[in-house]
């Protein structure tokens, strides 16, 4: 990646999809930044991200390069690839142990939120299965469904314990309703949120209950990078699409997983509006996303230097790791990481090594935010890991 340099061509505004009043002003610089793909594949720049001047949400434009651009990304999008399908394991912070993402999702679901002993369950954008066999595990009187663009997943599915036959359509579409409906990873991609929120409302059985789970780019400054991401998420932020699209926020943590944010909601009781005014400063929020694009910069040019002397290893094979990857390209010699589906695999034609298996007198460069980076090192406690700079 290049550094930012003035861009001749006019600053791009467009209309907020989340507050739909609001005018989002782009930053130019992000059009000179390397892209990455939600399925980790690079993508090139090029692409446009503004934030709103009424309520801070960060955005692309739905316009007709992004929509190609998305078209083009779904049409071979393989759902984690590093692990041959298998869900990418979360850690927990003191003893690393790996756990699966969707298991402790819902273990924390269930904790907080009073389901029934039975009921009915959709998985919006269900890809393979593993929200579905997690939530069969831990509630198993209850039936179960998912939906998804394409069929692609169709057998995997089927092969899930009390779990309907895919459906191929929109989550409005489907027959019935549920007594909750889950959207992991799924509303940041939406074009218009709040008008996708709206259109479920009748999908849940009175009193039923929406769970949410996207990205939070203040803690993952990668997020922003994510070429097929419309929305950019800020619990603030996602609290009022849901608020403007008639939810009653019960429950809100960022801290249920890290660098993700979690609400569980239900529809309200009568129409709610919008808080986009007291709920964010529209000038830090911006301000937010610039640091973190220059974090980035700071990020992408410290492992170059580092690899500049001799190959690296690499530690991640998910967002980050492959988008630091592009940057540095043949100055990155092996990855390191600890999913135990990744271990022992290949990863963009180098060898992914357990910690325990990283060569004496390696060098490997955590690209993770500072705090995040350094409790990795702390954990490990082999090699030398080198975060980026603060």
């Amino acid at each position: 990646m290049t550094a930012p340099r003035a861009v001749s061509t006019p600053v791009e505004t467009f209309h907020c999809c989340i507050c739909q009043i609001g005018n989002v002003s782009e930053i130019p610089e992000y059009r000179e930044f390397r892209r990455i793909t939600s399925d980790c594949r690079a993508w090139p720049a090029g692409g446009c991200l503004g934030v709103c001047d009424r309520c801070g949400a960060a955005q692309k434009p739905a316009d007709a390069t992004f929509l190609s651009e998305i078209n083009d990304i779904y049409a071979s999008y393989a759902i984690y690839s590093q692990g041959l399908g298998a869900e990418q394991a979360v850690f927990t912070r003191n003893s690393g142990l790996p756990e699966s993402r969707s298991v402790r999702l819902l273990e924390l679901l269930k904790s907080q939120a009073d389901l029934p002993k039975t009921g009915r369950m959709l998985d919006v954008g269900c890809g393979n299965g593993a929200t579905l066999r997690a939530f069969g595990s831990l509630f198993e009187e209850w039936t179960m469904a998912g939906t998804e663009l394409n069929d692609t997943y169709s057998h995997e599915v089927a092969s899930i314990p009390r779990t309907e036959p895919l459906h191929v359509c929109s989550a409005d579409s489907v027959p019935g309703t549920f007594d909750l409906i889950t959207m992991i990873h799924v509303l940041e991609h939406v074009i218009e949120p709040v008008g996708f929120l709206k259109s479920i409302q009748a999908k849940l059985s009175p009193g039923g209950l929406l769970l949410v789970e996207v990205p939070h780019h203040l803690h993952n400054p990668f997020e922003l990078l994510i070429a097929d991401h419309r929305s950019h998420f800020t619990l603030a932020t996602l609290g009022m699409a849901l608020n403007m699209a008639g939810y009653e926020i019960l429950v809100a943590a960022d801290d249920w997983i890290p660098r993700e944010l979690f609400l569980v909601a239900r529809v309200a009781d009568e129409a709610r509006g919008s808080k986009a005014d007291a709920l964010v400063n529209p000038l830090v929020a911006r301000q937010h996303v610039v640091d973190s694009l220059q974090w980035l910069q700071r990020t992408a040019s410290a492992a170059r230097s580092l690899s500049s002397t001799a190959p690296i290893g690499l530690f991640g094979t998910s967002i980050a790791g492959t988008w630091i990857c592009a940057e540095v390209g043949d100055g990155i010699e092996f990855f390191v990481d600890e999913d135990p589906h990744r271990i022992g695999l290949a990863y963009l034609g180098k060898p992914i090594r357990s910690p325990r298996d990283v060569p004496k007198g390696s060098r490997v460069f955590v690209g993770l935010p500072s705090a995040v980076a350094a409790a990795v090192c702390n954990r490990l406690g082999i090699g030398t890991y080198v975060p980026p700079p603060a």
